[in-house]
């Protein structure tokens, strides 16, 4: 439906919303009175994934879940929103504490973009039993050794061995409740998301994902999914905005 001046009525736009997303919140108020028509593009696009079906409204949640703890964003209203949405639709405590865990894993590319750099400046790399061994290892759990994973293995075997057992612990255990699949599909929404943007971790995720069992639609509905977290840079501005400019709701 559409207002007399020809733009989308906002009480249509909010029930479609709630109808599709599942939620609705002062946030989403602000924006539809900023325009209607932006939050019915919005909704559009981010519901897109969900349209597609191929990734279910429990594992959806859980990444919005990855996403908004990560330590490049840590966005505490999202956190709570989508941690709410995803117990709603069946998730466990478990669940939740497992893909905090496997975000938890992500600092390593710290360490792997430094042997990155210290590779261009020293070609001449040592291979050592040691390190063939954990090669071996992290093909196990990712399906292939990628060229920059192979440099920091090549420079410290040791240091990456503890962290391929700090990124598998998720997997093991009582409370290991994910599959490889979707740890890499969790891990793939981390590193695409727009506040991180780290190729090679994407890289690497999206092809253990697919050698663990995740289709192409799937490993690309992650990152279209996480595409619509830029919203967040209207969630954060638009009440500043209003305040200094006297706007409203």
């Amino acid at each position: 439906m559409q207002t007399p001046e020809g733009g989308p009525d906002p009480a249509s736009v909010r029930e479609a919303f709630k109808r599709r997303r599942g939620h609705w919140n002062d946030d989403w108020e602000a924006m539809l009175g900023y325009s209607p028509a932006y939050v019915a593009a919005y909704l559009e696009f981010s519901a897109y994934v969900a349209d597609r079906g191929t990734l279910s409204p429990k594992f959806r949640e859980l990444l919005y879940v990855a996403t908004n703890c990560t330590p490049t964003h840590m966005f505490d209203k999202g956190l709570r929103n989508h941690a709410r949405q995803a117990l709603a639709l069946g998730a466990t405590r478990d669940e939740l504490m497992a893909v905090v865990a496997t975000v938890s894993a992500m600092g390593f590319h710290s360490y792997v973009t430094a042997a990155g750099a210290v590779a261009d400046a020293v070609p001449a790399l040592p291979r050592t039993a040691d390190a063939d061994a954990v090669r071996a290892d992290h093909a196990a759990l990712f399906g292939d050794v990628d060229a920059a994973f192979g440099v920091g293995i090549a420079l410290d075997p040791v240091f990456h061995a503890r962290w391929l057992d700090f990124a598998s612990a998720p997997l093991r255990g009582p409370t290991a409740v994910l599959s490889a699949k979707d740890a890499h599909l969790i891990s793939l929404a981390v590193h695409v998301q727009c506040t991180q943007l780290n190729a090679a971790g994407a890289r690497a995720h999206a092809q253990a994902a697919l050698s663990q069992g995740a289709s192409v639609d799937e490993v690309l509905d992650v990152a279209r999914l996480v595409s619509s977290m830029g919203i967040h840079a209207m969630v954060f501005a638009l009440p500043v905005i209003n305040e200094l400019t006297g706007g409203t709701v």
